[in-house]
């Protein structure tokens, strides 16, 4: 900022003024300017300490104000406006220190102490379009929401190219439950800046989780087609469809979704199934390389579609791959052998349950494998 550059310039003049002193006369706070100007700033501090305040005419302006600026480089942001203060006190006039001040407040969540300092850096606090965007956010954070939207409104006045005021904007719309100026704010940021598909999912998971769905699907399906090789892209519009009950379109999209990052093969594998298409569930189910998730899944997709015999027929390859241990998995071979009629093996299966829940699911395949046995009429298989 101004004030630092002003520093710099000062204190290197003095520290060119030194240079005709003798070698033990050091000018300590224009050392501890160039130290900070590259960096070193836990040995700019060490070197203001040794600084000899007691000289005649020090200048404790430029002593205090350097010592702010090292502490706000530090992120020691209280006491970094304590020594601004103090060189308020000691006659620094130049208003662009309460920039600094503020920047401070706000990284100390003190909301009302960043727009009390923006307010008294007076017209430097109007130049530029972040400081505006900084005091709004204070306001917002205050639960002083018409000041925030004036603000946000003066800064569209004054900078009407600063689109990243749509995007803060938008958070606040959402906040409010106004969504369709929400959609118009990030439709208008989106249309101007060159944003990345994590701003595009930024703005579509807000919209969702706010519960504008139908909003957030007009959004996404625009990202879907703006980013065609993101799967991250892909998956949000298809959990879209999901949240309005559109299997099928939410389906294709996973299997998309997996061509464009394996890692979705499992869900693609999972939604295909939902969507009742049997081949191509299987076929994806197919691609998976962990052993115990693919039987695991695959069975899922037996059942649903009824092929039990499918079912009994893996029934070595459960075993060997440890999946037995798993009594989800034991239930349903046991109720695959029931459904195919082997009452025998299905029993060896369900004696294993243990679980209360699968227990009780037991107890009724009993009861009709008894009934199939005694009487055949009313088997209900």
């Amino acid at each position: 900022m101004k004030i630092f550059f002003i520093l710099l310039t000062l204190l290197q003049l003095s520290l060119f003024a030194t240079e005709k002193k003798s070698s033990d006369d050091v000018d300590h706070v224009a050392l501890a300017a160039l130290l900070m100007k590259d960096g070193h700033y836990a040995r700019a501090a060490e070197t203001l300490n040794e600084a000899d305040t007691t000289q005649k005419e020090f200048d404790f302006v430029m002593f205090y104000t350097l010592k702010g600026l090292i502490f706000t480089k530090q992120q020691l942001f209280k006491v970094a406006n304590e020594q601004f203060y103090k060189a308020i006190e000691a006659g620094q006039s130049d208003p662009s220190i309460y920039l600094y001040i503020a920047q401070n407040n706000f990284k100390l969540r003190d909301y009302q102490g960043t727009i009390d300092a923006l307010d008294k850096a007076g017209k430097l606090a109007l130049a530029k379009p972040q400081l505006l965007a900084l005091k709004a956010e204070s306001y917002w954070k205050l639960e002083q929401k018409e000041q925030g939207l004036e603000t946000l409104a003066l800064v569209n006045k004054k900078f009407p190219e600063y689109y990243a005021v749509y995007k803060q904007r938008f958070n606040y719309f959402i906040e409010m439950e106004l969504y369709q100026s929400a959609l118009e704010d990030a439709t208008v940021y989106l249309n101007h800046e060159k944003p990345n598909a994590k701003t595009y999912l930024s703005f579509v998971g807000a919209l969702r989780k706010s519960g504008a769905v139908v909003k957030a699907t007009k959004l996404a399906e625009v990202g879907n087609l703006e980013f065609p090789k993101s799967a991250e892209m892909t998956v949000m519009l298809a959990h879209l469809y999901l949240d309005q009950d559109m299997i099928h379109a939410a389906a294709n999209l996973f299997e998309e979704a997996s061509i464009e990052d394996p890692k979705y093969t499992k869900e693609a594998a999972e939604m295909l199934r939902r969507a009742r298409e049997f081949t191509l569930a299987l076929y994806k189910n197919a691609q998976l390389t962990d052993t115990k998730e693919k039987y695991k899944q695959r069975i899922a997709i037996y059942l649903e579609f009824g092929e039990y015999e499918r079912v009994v027929a893996t029934a070595s390859a459960l075993e060997r791959a440890g999946l037995l241990e798993d009594e989800n998995i034991r239930y349903a071979l046991g109720y695959a052998y029931y459904m195919v009629g082997d009452f025998e093996e299905s029993e060896k299966e369900l004696r294993e349950l243990t679980r209360p829940d699968l227990f009780e699911k037991a107890t009724e395949l009993r009861k009709n494998m008894e009934k199939c046995q005694n009487n055949p009429w009313e088997c209900t298989l």
